[in-house]
């Protein structure tokens, strides 16, 4: 196996959900760095996998661990970066290795696999053409009403993570400032009492107190955008629409002009086609 760093995503709750190239880069590894090296045994064991060199890589060591990989990919060595679970860098350590591992020439391999993040949105029923990911919500209320402030009028689906002891109180405060937003609460993903609560959000504090069991496990939240009302288009963009769709597909006749005017592409390449058809 070629010398390099390899990004080695693992399971988030579901051991099988790991893949056929991770194990062959652990098998083959020489050095393994581990956001916890005592939980990632664990996993190691379960593979059949003994007898690895392994070191802890966490948020505080990230610099110095650097160095060691670094020169054990130069001696000719296969570096793996794993995390506790799902894929490392995301809202997990790494990105610091990885930096200076491209600044200094190291070659860096990333696997594709598990993360609990795509895995929420795949399932959230809400629009995935356009999401932000911002890690954990904010612990103190202040800075959480800013940031559930912020997301009024945003024209994305926003996703989170949250520990079971502050869902309620977060899904309480939610319900106050994005009360009709629709929210997809994804709790212990890939695991046996995997769930998806998909309600407004005004709803989701009373739906989760009815019930502990909805409460235990780790959650990803995904918070849709805010439904614009529709509107007429601008006289001017359906002249503009009517000219270009004579020379140019609607397709790229709908990105070009949903870059430039901030419409949604969707609604620009209806509105294209039917101008289409009339000309016809």
């Amino acid at each position: 196996m070629e010398s390099a760093l390899y990004i080695v995503p693992t399971p988030i709750g579901n051991l099988d959900d790991i893949t056929l190239r991770a194990i062959e880069v652990l098998k083959n590894a020489t050095l393994i760095a581990a956001e916890d090296t005592r939980h990632s045994k664990i996993l190691l064991d379960k593979l059949g996998i003994s007898g690895k060199k392994m070191i802890s890589c966490h948020d505080h060591n990230e610099g110095e661990r650097a160095e060691l990989i670094i020169s054990e990919v130069r001696a000719g060595g296969v570096v793996a970066l794993i995390s506790d679970a799902g894929s490392p860098l995301i809202n997990d350590p790494g990105y610091r290795v990885v930096t200076i591992c491209a600044e200094q020439g190291v070659k860096v391999v990333p696997l594709p696999g598990p993360c609990a993040l795509i895995t929420a949105l795949e399932a959230s029923a809400l629009p995935t053409d356009k999401f932000m990911f911002c890690g954990f919500f904010p612990v103190k209320e202040k800075e959480l009403t800013g940031v559930l402030e912020s997301l009024k009028s945003a024209d994305y689906t926003a996703v989170f993570y949250e520990a079971p002891r502050r869902i309620v109180d977060t899904m309480e405060l939610m319900a106050k400032i994005l009360p009709e937003h629709d929210v997809t609460l994804c709790r212990e993903m890939t695991k046996t009492f995997e769930s998806f609560y998909r309600l407004k959000a005004k709803d989701a504090p009373e739906f989760l107190k009815a019930d502990p069991d909805r409460t235990k496990g780790e959650f990803v939240v995904a918070i849709g955008a805010v439904k614009q009302e529709s509107s007429e288009v601008d006289p001017k963009i359906v002249s503009a629409i009517e000219e270009l769709i004579k020379t140019s597909p609607v397709k790229t006749v709908a990105n070009v002009l949903a870059s430039i005017t901030g419409i949604k592409k969707n609604d620009l390449y209806n509105l294209a086609l039917e101008l289409k058809d009339k000309s016809n």
